[in-house]
């Protein structure tokens, strides 16, 4: 008996549930989740609000790389990710997540129903997307294509142009479209601030606003903030996508286009 019951404190102390049974540790006063997808500055964001002295920003807590297995209380995992931030001494906790975290990685039906639940219970929404698909998708070829995801500023960071296979790239577009639609209707209906990259952090000067329009939204004070990370992608396409005209003629026509003439008016 007494074997089983120290069996089973092991279980917990090392399972993905151990914080939220901790009754010594209280759960964090204000609470928020970044709701966002990969390649839209997320960690850039993340950076800035953790610059603030009671906030704790955790990464991609439902990222199975980080889970190892499938989190099958996704509530109760969340609250004891939560308390990360008393640990820290923080009175503030929030997570980035992934739609397809929810939808492929860990295969939970009703994700509108888990988010108005967490809505219910005070946690805050910060919706992150990035509206020129294009560049959008071109940055997370060129991230897959190096394995780098992010480069700190201070570090140089260079590589060769490359060759883009254009009926890829199209139908990459065209999902993430969809994926576009699917996340609207997930996040409709729950009260969230929404961030734009190409407005509000793609230049670094709009970066002290950006985050002190997430700090009034979360009820703190404002905090002067600072990124490591710089850009992957550089302005003009040209400079790094060897078949450039085969890609612009090749999407001509298509809903895309229209990211094509604003690529060649900045370039």
């Amino acid at each position: 008996m007494i074997n089983k019951l120290l069996k089973f404190k092991k279980l917990i102390r090392y399972s993905k549930y151990f914080n939220y049974f901790d009754p010594f540790t209280s759960a964090p006063q204000k609470k928020f989740l970044i709701y966002t997808r990969g390649r839209t500055g997320s960690t850039v964001l993340t950076d800035l609000l953790n610059c603030h002295s009671d906030v704790f920003c955790d990464y991609e807590i439902f990222n199975l790389s980080n889970t190892k297995t499938k989190v099958r209380y996704p509530r109760l995992y969340i609250d004891s990710c939560a308390k990360r931030a008393v640990l820290k001494g923080k009175q503030v906790y929030g997570f980035k997540v992934k739609i397809e975290q929810f939808r492929d990685e860990h295969n939970y039906p009703d994700d509108i129903d888990l988010f108005n639940r967490l809505n219910d219970d005070g946690w805050k929404f910060i919706y992150l997307k990035r509206e020129n698909s294009l560049n959008h998708k071109i940055s997370g070829i060129i991230s897959n294509k190096t394995n780098v995801f992010h480069v700190k500023r201070d570090k140089d960071f260079s590589h060769g142009r490359i060759n883009i296979d254009c009926q890829l790239l199209l139908d990459i577009l065209n999902w993430g479209d969809e994926l576009d639609r699917m996340e609207e209707d997930k996040i409709d209906g729950i009260p969230h601030l929404k961030l734009v990259y190409e407005n509000d952090l793609l230049d670094n000067s709009k970066h002290q606003s950006t985050a002190d329009k997430a700090f009034s939204f979360l009820g703190v004070d404002s905090h002067q903030v600072n990124t490591r990370l710089k850009k992957i992608i550089p302005a003009n396409l040209r400079d790094i996508i060897l078949n450039y005209d085969e890609m612009v003629e090749f999407l001509k026509g298509t809903k895309f286009a229209c990211y094509l003439e604003k690529e060649m008016s900045i370039g």
